[in-house]
């Protein structure tokens, strides 16, 4: 059999050889395909809506301005508030008309608000107890005035005139007959 394998091998490739030299087909001419028509694409419809056209506003009439009339300021005086210190008597030993050490606190801030208020003015009155006559106790109250009326010159500056001294003696006591006769010897500040 190897020799039939090897005599158609031989056979074989000549064969095909042949054959294909005989059965060769002569390509056909292909004609080109026609080129194609131009495709057309429509342009796309536009459909216009009516359009509302709002007719033109009115022009605005601006008012011209009226002018501001911007009064001035009224400048008022602020009143001068008259506040009259807050003190108590001044009180003075027995038959005495020497101001106490004690008691020119007292008299430190009355002169204080007279230099504040200087418009205002003051009446000191004098007081005694019920000892003694009529007569001396006036004349011992004007001393108890006039010594606190000094003070306030003296010490502070305070123009005399806007002081009057004046004494009651004991004709208007703080207490009665029977109660503390010391409560009596003093002066009081009123304002005027």
């Amino acid at each position: 059999m190897n020799k039939l394998t090897s005599s158609v091998k031989k056979l074989a490739i000549p064969g095909m050889l042949l054959l294909g030299a005989c059965c060769t087909v002569q390509p056909v001419p292909v004609k080109p395909a026609p080129t194609p028509a131009p495709v057309v694409v429509p342009k796309p419809v536009v459909v216009l809506k009516p359009v509302v056209v709002a007719p033109a506003p009115a022009p605005v009439v601006v008012p011209p301005p009226v002018p501001v009339v911007v009064p001035k300021p009224v400048v008022v005086a602020k009143p001068v508030v008259v506040v009259p210190p807050s003190y108590n008597d001044i009180f003075f030993d027995f038959d005495k008309a020497d101001i106490r050490n004690s008691e020119t606190v007292q008299l430190d801030k009355i002169a204080d608000w007279m230099k504040a208020n200087p418009n205002k003015t003051i009446a000191i009155e004098a007081h005694s107890d019920i000892k003694g006559s009529n007569a001396y106790n006036i004349a011992l109250g004007q001393r108890r005035a006039n010594a606190a009326k000094e003070y306030f010159v003296k010490q502070h500056g305070v123009d005399a005139s806007r002081i009057k001294a004046v004494s009651y003696g004991k004709e208007k006591p703080f207490v009665g007959d029977t109660g503390d006769q010391s409560l009596n010897r003093r002066v009081h500040v009123v304002l005027e």
